[in-house]
Order: C-alpha cells, then sequence, then structure tokens
C-alpha cells in the first residue's frame, strides 16, 4: 500500500484532468484502483467528487482495496556516506560491539544481591568520615620489612578497629526485631574480593589477636574465599565490617551497605600526601581516608564518633597497637606483635 504523500504524488501525476477532490477522497481512489476513472461528482463546488460518491461504486462494484508495489528511493552517494560515517560514531562497525552476553547469575551474587537490596531499603544508613594519620604505622611496616616480617596496611587496621570496638562496645552490636544485642567478642568480617563476588570471611576474637596472628589469619582466610572452600561458619555471622579500597590509588574515599544483622562496616581509603604547618614550619604528613558507615536506629551519632576517635589514635601511633611498652635493650621487640 502507498504511504500518504507517495498516493497524493500519484495521484496528481496520474489524473491532471480529475475533477476536484478532497485528500481523503484521493486516498480513497487510489485506494481502490479509481484515480484514472471519469467519476461524475455530486459536491456543491463545480460537482467535485465527495466521499460518497466513490463508496456509492465501491459498493456497487463490490471493489476490493487494490495492493500498490512501493519502491524504495535511491541512496544517493552523500546519503549513504553520511550513514556509514555514523556508524563508525557510534562503534556499529566494531564487531565486538555487535553482540551481547547473558551472565547468569551464580548462587553467592543471587544472595549478595538480595541481602544488600534488603539492607539499603530497611536500615537507616547514617555516615561519619575521618582522615587518619598513618605516617608512624608505615614507618613501622617499612622496619618490619627490611627485618623480614611482611605486614600488611590492612592488618594494622584491622587491629585497630578491634580495639576501638573494645573501647566503644555500643558499635560492636547486632540489631534483632527484639532489640539490640550487644556482642561478647569482637569477630570482625574483611571484605574479600573473588571471582564469584564479594565474601567476607571472619577474623574471629580480633581484639585479642596480635597483629602477625591476624594477618596469618587474613591471609588463610583469603586464600580459602578465592578457592570458594570457606566453610559457613568462616563467614556467617561477624560482629563488624571491614571494607578497604585503598590499594586502588584513584578510590580516596567511599561508603558501602551495612551487612545485616551487623550494624556497621568501615570503609578504607586510600592514601593521600598533604603539606602542613607545624611549629613555624611546613611537614608532609600522610592521611588515609576513612568512613564509618552504621545503622542510624542502634548506633547514635556519638557513639559512632567515638569509635573514629579511638580507631584514628591507634593508627596514629603504634603503640597503641601492642602490648607492652618497647623494649630498650631492641629497636623493636617483634614478641608483641604475636
Amino acid at each position: 500500500m502507498l504511504a500518504g504523500g507517495q498516493a497524493l504524488r500519484h495521484f496528481s501525476t496520474a489524473t491532471q484532468s480529475q475533477k476536484v477532490c478532497g485528500p481523503a477522497v484521493k486516498l480513497l481512489l487510489i485506494q481502490y484502483g479509481l484515480e484514472n476513472r471519469n467519476i461524475e461528482g455530486s459536491g456543491p463546488k463545480n460537482k467535485n467528487i465527495l466521499k460518497s460518491d466513490v463508496l456509492k461504486i465501491v459498493e456497487a462494484e463490490k471493489l476490493k482495496p487494490v495492493a500498490h508495489q512501493v519502491h524504495a528511493p535511491k541512496e544517493t552517494h552523500i546519503e549513504k556516506k553520511s550513514i556509514e560515517k555514523k556508524s563508525d560514531i557510534f562503534g556499529a562497525n566494531n564487531r565486538s560491539l555487535r553482540h551481547h552476553q547473558d551472565i547468569p547469575l551464580s548462587n553467592i551474587r543471587s544472595v549478595i544481591a538480595k541481602r544488600l537490596t534488603a539492607s539499603k531499603q530497611q536500615i537507616p544508613h547514617e555516615y561519619q568520615g575521618i582522615d587518619v594519620r598513618i605516617d608512624d604505622i608505615l614507618a613501622l611496616r617499612q622496619k618490619l620489612k627490611k627485618s623480614g616480617t611482611a605486614i600488611s596496611l590492612n592488618d594494622f587496621i584491622i587491629k585497630a578497629a578491634a580495639l576501638a570496638l573494645r573501647s566503644v562496645p555500643t558499635i560492636n552490636v547486632r540489631w534483632t526485631p527484639e532489640g539490640i544485642v550487644r556482642l561478647g567478642s569482637v569477630d570482625i568480617s574483611v571484605a574479600v574480593a573473588t571471582p564469584t563476588g564479594l565474601i567476607t570471611p571472619i577474623v574471629k576474637n580480633a581484639d585479642i589477636l596480635g597483629v602477625l596472628a591476624i594477618s596469618s589469619e587474613v591471609k588463610e582466610l583469603s586464600g580459602l574465599a578465592r578457592e570458594s572452600k570457606l566453610k559457613p561458619e568462616q563467614f556467617q555471622g561477624g560482629s563488624f565490617t571491614i571494607s578497604n579500597l585503598g590499594m586502588f590509588g584513584s578510590v580516596s574515599n567511599f561508603t558501602a551497605i551495612i551487612n545485616p544483622p551487623q550494624c556497621a562496616i568501615l570503609t578504607i581509603g586510600g592514601t593521600r600526601t598533604e603539606v602542613v604547618p607545624r611549629n613555624g614550619e611546613l611537614e608532609t604528613q600522610k592521611l588515609m581516608g576513612v568512613n564509618l558507615c552504621f545503622d542510624g536506629r542502634a548506633i547514635s551519632e556519638t557513639c559512632a564518633k567515638q569509635f573514629l576517635l579511638h580507631f584514628s589514635e591507634s593508627l596514629s601511633d603504634p603503640e597503641l597497637l601492642i602490648a607492652e611498652p618497647i623494649s630498650p635493650e631492641l629497636d623493636f621487640d617483634f614478641s608483641r606483635l604475636l
């Protein structure tokens, strides 16, 4: 069937001597193949053809609509070139962009998605942030490294968070429909990225473990997590979560979603260097961006602030992360890390 504009142009060229009629009548004549017939009109304007005139003929002769062949206009060189250029812009000629791949959800990704969605919908998330000075911790790490002991900054972060949870037990809680449960042990979940999704193995009793013991535990749990060999009791539960993206230099600060029934998660950003005035001189300092995301139903803003202050003080002064003062006979007593 001809399109409206094409039909009218066809009508005007085919019937130059046809009587006056409106666009609707012209289309009706073309539809039933009457455009070349000399029809006697009954209209008031010089006997112009009316719709009723055409319908009478259609009914009397029992006519049916006639199919018309429509030919596509020829492409000009300019139009084709323009189309090709647009295709290149949107990558249509790049074969890798012309196909998509459906990736089914694994069981663990499905569970994670449901829990995170429920958490964000049901828990009133609140946030507090702080910049923590870590010059002394970094210096201690370098000293340990030269002595053959490799301890990551994340291990110190876990220890500092555990001590802060012990000092501010109102953060070390779970939310239940019946009320808030204050936990007796400090069990820290550490976010680990795996091929199947993010999982949080638990460092149990982290507040009474030494930094070396925490380091060994994290390495073992992370290895099991990446091989999908964690037992349920090794990643289910926990009282507090730490998510560290500091190893990605471009991530300075970020927030996370609480993992219920826990009531808080600590996010660790990257390290940056700032120049600050001190005692009339300029000096540099290393700062690390930290955010505490907490459940506003269970934890007050004041308690969140106290936790961040304890955490900051612990990392700012490594002496707070060890049990005994430095031995005068040794530069560093490694047994205090055990």
